[in-house]
């Protein structure tokens, strides 16, 4: 049993073969997928939600370089207007990757906050995306105090990452843990009871060329199985055992 904690099915390189993309999924172990929503697209997903009952869920979000003050409230609104439909809120977070000016990194930190008091309101999990900006993303968690977190693809040091499970939140491993050192070096030191698996997908692919999907999730959980020594079989179980747990999925 496998879950993809987090991808993007509503990508357009996904338009024509979903169904096979689904089968495959099915067919290598997997009991669930959590797709990434945004507003853009979020009719889509809500759409899969339909076709694909009970394996396709949706958290709904907003990625953090697109933070803008219409943007925000047009996320809030959707995610409280369908509060019922979603497992999760995010991705959201914080990217000093690609945001460098001042002024549009602290609105990305205000629009974080929004989003955290929101999920506490709401009771819902959190989903976040952190990009060079660890540091600033835990001491916001940190002062606010939402009620689950999963930090999603994360990627920072091994300080970051003790912070991380101090505060008993969760981190989810990418399918690209089979080739960064980086990913690695957290799955190394996370322990399994706070540790999830995604894809992703379409990116961050665990093969040097092509389209990822989430029935790689297998080889994310192969990586970790060799890192830990330990039993492929055991990664799955409590990896898909902690997703279940975070997302409140009924399976």
């Amino acid at each position: 049993m496998l879950i993809d904690s987090h991808c993007h099915l509503d990508w357009k390189s996904f338009n024509k073969d979903i169904e096979d993309v689904i089968k495959r999924a099915k067919e290598n172990g997997l009991v669930a997928i959590v797709t990434a929503s945004f507003f853009e697209n979020f009719e889509k997903n809500l759409n899969y939600l339909e076709i694909f009952k009970k394996f396709v869920f949706i958290s709904l979000g907003l990625h953090p370089p697109r933070v803008n003050i219409n943007s925000v409230k047009r996320t809030i609104k959707l995610i409280q207007e369908n509060v019922d439909k979603i497992r999760a809120i995010g991705e959201v977070g914080l990217d000093y990757y690609w945001i460098k000016d001042p002024k549009k990194r602290e609105g990305q930190r205000k629009a974080f906050v929004e989003f955290i008091n929101l999920s506490k309101d709401l009771k819902l999990p959190i989903v976040i995306h952190a990009r060079n900006a660890h540091k600033d993303a835990i001491d916001i968690l940190e002062k606010n105090s939402p009620i689950k977190v999963l930090m999603h693809c994360f990627s920072g040091n091994i300080p970051d990452a003790k912070r991380v499970i101090k505060n008993d939140w969760y981190i989810s491993v990418p399918t690209s843990v089979t080739n960064r050192g980086v990913h690695q070096n957290v799955a190394r030191m996370c322990p399994l009871e706070k540790m999830l698996l995604e894809t992703d997908s379409p990116f961050l692919s665990p093969f040097k060329k092509g389209r990822n999907e989430p029935m790689n999730v297998k080889f994310a959980a192969e990586k970790v199985a060799e890192i830990k020594n330990i039993d492929v079989e055991e990664v799955s179980k409590i990896t898909t055992k902690n997703a279940i747990k975070f997302y409140n999925l009924n399976l």
